[in-house]
Order: structure tokens, then C-alpha cells, then sequence
């Protein structure tokens, strides 16, 4: 009879005494749609510069006297330049005749 009695306040004692608790984790909130939509236009708009890239640039279409027309690749690292308007009064050549 002893031991039921000894296991009764054991298991009692155990019962009683404070378990530790453990830290406090602060709940996370689910993403807004908003949030959601920022996230993929940003990644939408990486991987649209990375494409841009990546693909090969060319330069301005050049028409030689011969009437050919020359369209060269551009290295990656030089800059094209800016498109010519036909007539303008800053271009030395008046722009291109047709």
C-alpha cells in the first residue's frame, strides 16, 4: 500500500509544480495582397532587366551610297547612340534622304 500511496504524491508533486514556459514568440502576420503584389512586380521587373541584358544590341541602321543598308552589333559596353531625327537642325546631314 506504501508505493500507490508514495507514486499518488509523487505524481501529485509533479503536478503542481510550474512548468517553464517557453519564450514568447510573437505571432507572424500573413502577407497583404499588396505586399504579395510588390514582391512579384519586383521580381517581374528583375527579370525583365536581366533579359534586356542579355539580349544583343545593335546599332543605328547605316544606308551606304550603294543604297545597302548596315546594321552592326554593338559591344556591350559602349553606349548607342541617340536616334537621329530626320530633318533636324542639329544633324549635320539633314537626316537620312529616302
Amino acid at each position: 500500500m506504501r508505493l500507490p500511496i508514495s507514486m499518488l504524491c509523487v505524481s501529485a508533486m509533479l503536478a503542481v509544480t510550474p512548468v517553464a514556459a517557453e519564450p514568447a514568440v510573437p505571432p507572424q502576420r500573413e502577407p497583404s495582397g499588396t505586399d504579395l503584389a510588390m514582391e512579384g512586380l519586383n521580381k517581374l521587373m528583375l527579370g525583365l532587366q536581366q533579359l534586356v541584358e542579355e539580349l544583343p544590341r545593335y546599332d543605328l541602321p547605316e544606308i551606304t551610297e550603294n543604297g545597302d543598308i548596315i546594321i552592326r552589333r554593338i559591344d556591350p559596353g559602349r553606349i548607342p547612340e541617340a536616334p537621329r531625327i530626320p530633318g533636324d537642325p542639329a544633324d549635320p546631314d539633314g537626316g537620312v534622304d529616302l
